[in-house]
């Protein structure tokens, strides 16, 4: 759910449109460029490589097995990359946060700082690009930053990020169990869950009449609509995304293990929708609230955002948004990691274990518009919290249900990577 901050108010970079880099080449390119720097192999020749497979799993760089939800990977700690060791004192600080623009609650920065005595300094990328560079050259002595969790087995071969001491981190039992030992990280060896949000159909309910939650297979409402053409958003923030909206329409949802057929048809499929003037876009609030789009889909934080841009006569129930209750639609979430070369690592733990409290992501979500995924948040405390109106937090929640069943854009083989930006390619360049 990135870069879905208002232009006059938090924002987090530059949003990359159809016929540029998408975040997944930027990363191959970031993390070749990250392992070289640290000693270690190519990722760029790493993946030309055919990928092993060990078990039914597919082995990417430095032999890690790649996961997926099905098949959760614990990813090895190393000899030379071992945890802090327990029981030591926080660091006098001050802690650098590596972090996207506008990620955070100031309040939630500043109840850490009051409560560890120490400062916090923000640092913020715009790219992924960016911050592996900086973090794997040096450029930035980085405390704790946001990664991607499609990179994640990556930084661990590239020794880019240091292991977990969970003693520091109690908060972690609050996570959703899910969360608590994620499947891209069994046991969250290398991470802590930051956010969580899902990928569904956003549309204007007073400029155009659909029922998604009627029609038997729900996401072929951007085929089967009429009065909606050269007004639908399609998402490009990854080529994954709008493969994914076409793969559920075709009732696939093993994502992990989407074959070139399947990919093909994908594109096929999208190109009759960007025929009728569909558009490749990384965020639909600013689109729908205006209504030069009535039908998007859209991660459940732009919906968050429509009602800044509705006019000023129309109710935030203009907007409308469906997501699957059994959660089989895309769910994606980001993690907080540590740096190996981190100057004040008791201190990144800590605030790790900070932003897993209650207060705190109830504060988080009021100022940034983020959920994390705690079994301890709810609905009622948000609302009653007044972080946005109650008919929209009724339309965002994600619920424990959606957040362990969900579908996540996969962590690629080198074959995948190349066929889904292959793919996406092709959409974009409207061939």
């Amino acid at each position: 759910m990135r870069d879905q901050q208002p232009p006059d108010g938090p924002h987090e970079g530059p949003r990359p449109t159809a016929t540029h880099l998408t975040r997944r080449s930027v990363l191959t390119r970031a993390l070749g460029g990250a392992l070289a720097l640290s000693g270690g192999e190519s990722l760029l020749a790493a993946s030309r490589a055919l990928a092993a497979t060990v078990n039914g799993a597919a082995i990417g760089v430095g032999g890690i097995p790649i996961a997926t939800k099905t098949h959760p990977v614990k990813l090895p700690i190393y000899s030379d990359n071992r945890p802090i060791p327990a029981g030591r004192k926080p660091e006098k600080g001050p802690l650098v946060v590596f972090d996207w623009g506008s990620y955070l609650s100031n309040s939630v920065v500043s109840s850490f700082e009051k409560q560890y005595g120490v400062s916090v300094q923000l640092t913020t990328f715009s790219s992924i690009d960016e911050a592996v560079k900086k973090i794997a050259s040096g450029a930035i002595a980085a405390d704790v930053w946001v990664p991607v969790v499609e990179e994640l087995p990556n930084y661990v071969a590239a020794k880019l990020i240091q292991p977990i001491n969970h003693s520091y981190i109690p908060n972690l039992a609050n996570a959703l169990p899910s969360f608590q030992s994620p499947w891209y990280d069994a046991e969250a060896q290398y991470s802590i869950p930051n956010y969580v949000w899902t990928t569904g159909i956003a549309w204007r309910n007073d400029l155009l009449k659909i029922d998604p939650a009627s029609m038997k297979n729900p996401w072929e409402v951007f085929w089967t609509v009429s009065g909606a053409n050269g007004k639908i958003g399609l998402q490009n923030a990854d080529p994954f995304d709008p493969l994914s909206l076409a793969l559920l329409k075709r009732g696939i949802t093993n994502f992990s293990a989407a074959t070139t057929a399947q990919i093909n048809q994908a594109v096929s499929d999208l190109k009759q929708l960007t025929g009728k003037g569909a558009k490749l876009q990384y965020t639909a609030f600013q689109q729908l609230g205006t209504g030069t789009e009535v039908l998007a889909q859209a991660w459940n934080g732009d919906v968050l955002l429509v009602p800044q841009y509705l006019p000023s006569h129309k109710p935030a129930t203009s907007i409308s948004y469906w997501f699957p209750s059994n959660g089989e639609g895309s769910v994606n979430s980001d993690y907080w990691a540590i740096p190996k070369n981190a100057k004040h690592p008791v201190l990144a733990h800590l605030w790790m274990n900070h932003f897993l409290q209650e207060q705190n992501a109830i504060d988080n979500y009021r100022d940034a518009g983020y959920q994390q995924p705690l079994s301890t948040l709810s609905l009622p405390a948000l609302k009653a919290a007044k972080v946005a109106d109650p008919y929209i937090l009724d339309l965002v929640w994600v619920t424990p249900t959606e957040a362990a069943k969900g579908l996540p854009n996969p962590i690629p083989t080198a074959q995948q990577s190349e066929l889904f930006q292959s793919a996406f390619a092709e959409l974009s360049s409207g061939a």
